[in-house]
């Protein structure tokens, strides 16, 4: 077992490092079901509470299992098996709440591989995914999400609906559609103690539990392959190495991330392994559930901690004068304060002394009891990490990949230092290539890319080390701290992957366009920056008849509906909400990060809040004017909705 950092050279020339001393312990003899029947060991309270319009609807560990093992009855009881010589495949397009729970651990007890999908991507996603994954079952939210995939239904032997009700009308009669409820019913017909014992017999750890797909740099798909002992070993190894942090329900956890991604999704695990009281909730509700939930461990994603912290900041600012003084003074005293507690007195003082008056109304919106806030899936702003942890509410940074099986590391004790993710979790090394990539080597690596072999070994070494992509460097004290990526590839502060390079090709072929850079890692959203074919703007201009005031508006339209169409076919949280031409300073086939160097600028200035200035004067001609203010940085800077 692997129980201390040390640096030693490495063929690679650098150092490797290990998890901390005494944190946490490596355990690879869990099967998913198997951490259910642990949290189940913690008694008939209720524990896990489903948000519906009539309160919180909520189930204790056994009567959730019970329902999750009449799931995997009921979907042996239809006869569900997979392609010969392989195991069946369940896919879920679910809302992420109890019922998603429900269905996938149902399926994992079945002995089915479950394939999460996201209900916001584009449809031609999603169906290339069924189609990918060869699914037996497919298990939806809704009727009308049922709908958008109904020319597919009649490739399935199975799909289950949450909703209850009779089937719509334009359902026909489709006998391998059911209900949820419908399935327990069947699934609870054929219950008995012996057959549900047999079921957990037939798993193992080493069996491959799930699929996961996530976004390529190609702007497709591929498919990472999960088994049980890779998930359950990565979230014990977490939480077991987590500071203080207790089993039973005396931990309460709100869950609000979309858990077809890996990190809620093994938080969950988690959760269910230590016995955690887990609230449902989503993010539309997220901001009210956790003043009323009071949690005290809760998972996020940057851009929400990123909303909290400019909504203070703009209260701050607007404040009568009496009262921004003493904000604007804790402000800068929060941001100044160490990331973890002083043992004095007056470093104690200080954050109650705030937590209790001047950021008392934070402290509520949190629900006052957090002990972990994590975030994770994207790079968080140091200041913001600072600020939170400077008024008493614990900010931890995580890092981690679908690939890792979710947490490779994470900040805690003496390796919480705002801008890092900390050092490693027990089962895993990292170490740094020769151009500053991030290796890391882990007990929890996927077991590889479903039926592409080539992606596989391009990815994880013939030594074992799987090549992240993310450029990174280590600190003297051991903490990991990330520099951007390799790939190409990018994740905005919601967690979310962008893959630019096909969205960068689709706009170069517009005769308007000359390059076309897309911008956002660690951003809310996606800007592009253009450098335009002068020639073919004018004479758009000139057709338009656009005088020396008008140019801007007949370019900006231009450029606008361009965007337009692209959006049109991409996710929404990929979609382009800004845009800026620019001129052309650096040779377009330099590498991403290099480019993203060179246009600093004009990046900082697309995130910047403000307002457009008035328009100039127009120089003496025209055509000087059109090609003047084009270049001109404060005029040609342009929003799109």
């Amino acid at each position: 077992m692997i129980s201390k950092i040390m640096d030693e050279q490495c063929i690679f020339c650098c150092s490797l490092h290990v998890a901390p001393p005494l944190q946490g312990e490596v355990n690879l003899r869990y099967t998913i079901p198997s951490l259910l029947d642990m949290g189940c060991t913690y008694g008939h309270t209720p524990a896990l509470h489903q948000w519906s319009a009539h309160g919180w609807k909520t189930y204790t560990y056994p009567a959730f299992r019970t329902a999750a093992e009449e799931v995997a009855l009921g979907l042996r009881a239809r006869g569900v098996t997979g392609p010969p010589g392989e195991r069946g495949r369940i896919g879920l397009l679910l809302d992420s709440d109890v019922y998603w729970a429900m269905a996938d651990m149902g399926g994992l007890l079945a002995g089915l591989v479950t394939v999460p999908m996201a209900g916001g991507q584009p449809m031609e996603a999603t169906r290339w995914m069924l189609a990918d994954a060869d699914l037996q079952v497919l298990v939806v939210s809704t009727w009308g999400m049922l709908q958008t995939v109904y020319d597919l239904v009649n490739a399935l032997t199975l799909v289950v609906v949450v909703e209850e009700g009779a089937p719509p009308t334009w359902l026909g009669n489709q006998p391998q559609v059911m209900t949820l409820g419908a399935l327990r019913n069947v699934g609870r017909r054929c219950y008995a103690a012996s057959v549900v014992q047999a079921l957990r017999d037939n798993l193992h750890p080493d069996d491959l539990a799930t699929i996961v797909y996530t976004a390529d740099a190609g702007g497709g798909f591929t498919g990472a392959m999960l088994s049980h002992k890779s998930l359950t070993g990565n979230i014990m190894a977490a939480f077991s190495s987590m500071p203080g942090l207790q089993p039973g329900t005396p931990e309460v956890a709100l869950s609000f991330l979309p858990l077809n991604h890996i990190f809620a999704r093994a938080f969950l695990y988690g959760h269910f392994g230590f016995g955690h009281d887990i609230y449902f909730s989503s993010p539309r509700r997220v901001l009210r559930h956790l003043a009323a939930v009071k949690p005290t461990i809760f998972i996020t994603v940057p851009r929400l901690l990123e909303k909290v912290y400019e909504k203070i900041n703009g209260l701050r600012q607007q404040a009568w004068w009496g009262k921004r003084l003493v904000l604007g003074w804790a402000w800068r005293l929060a941001h100044g304060c160490p990331p973890r507690p002083q043992p004095s007195i007056w470093g104690r003082g200080q954050r109650w002394l705030w937590s209790h008056t001047v950021f008392r109304g934070l402290h509520r919106a949190f629900g006052g009891q957090v002990r972990y806030l994590l975030c994770g899936g994207a790079a968080l702003q140091p200041q913001i990490t600072t600020f939170f942890n400077g008024v008493g509410i614990p900010v931890k940074q995580g890092y981690g990949l679908t690939e890792t099986s979710s947490v490779v590391s994470y900040t805690r004790d003496r390796w919480l230092r705002p801008g890092s993710v900390g050092a490693p979790i027990p089962g895993v090394e990292v170490r740094l290539a020769m151009d500053g990539e991030v290796l890391v080597k882990s007990l929890y690596t996927m077991v590889g890319y479903f039926r592409k072999p080539g992606a596989t070994a391009a990815v994880i070494d013939p030594e074992g080390w799987f090549h992240t992509g993310d450029l990174g460097e280590f600190l003297a004290d051991g903490s990991l701290l990330l520099r951007g990526c390799k790939k190409d590839l990018f994740k905005l502060s919601t967690g979310k992957y962008v893959a630019p390079t096909p969205v960068e090709e689709q706009l170069e072929q517009s005769p308007l366009v000359r390059q076309a850079l897309v911008v956002g890692p660690g951003q809310k959203f996606c800007g592009v920056l253009f450098v335009p074919d002068l020639a073919a703007l004018e004479t758009v201009i000139a057709v338009a008849d656009g005088g020396a005031g008008e140019w801007q508006t007949v370019a900006q339209k231009h450029y606008q509906h361009l965007l337009d169409q692209i959006n049109g076919q991409l996710p929404h949280w990929s979609k382009i909400k800004r845009f800026e031409l620019m001129e052309a300073r650096a040779d377009a086939r330099l590498g991403r990060q290099q480019l993203y160097q060179i246009y600093g600028q004009e990046i900082e200035g697309l995130y910047r809040e403000r307002q457009l200035a008035p328009p100039l004067a127009p120089p003496n001609s025209v055509a000087q004017g059109r090609r003047w203010r084009i270049f001109e940085r404060h005029q040609r800077q342009t929003h799109i909705a």
